[in-house]
């Protein structure tokens, strides 16, 4: 929603929070979770925003650190 709203960097946060308590938590559902949040950035990461492309670096070893 707040990404939605234009809200981007205030998203980010969020979802940094969201990362940081899934933490450790191997689960489709999670992993999925993680998979839409990026499809979500890609448009923000194209367009040079810091906190996006910050983001997407965690949800990258989010994956690595999952498997």
């Amino acid at each position: 929603m707040q990404a939605a709203e234009g809200s981007i960097e205030q998203a980010c946060a969020t979802w940094g929070k969201a990362i940081d308590h899934m933490h450790g938590v191997q689960s489709g559902r999670t992993r999925k979770a993680v998979g839409s949040m990026r499809r979500d950035l890609s448009r923000f990461r194209t367009r040079g925003l810091r906190c996006a492309a910050e983001l997407d670096e965690r949800a990258r070893e989010f994956f690595s650190s999952s498997r």
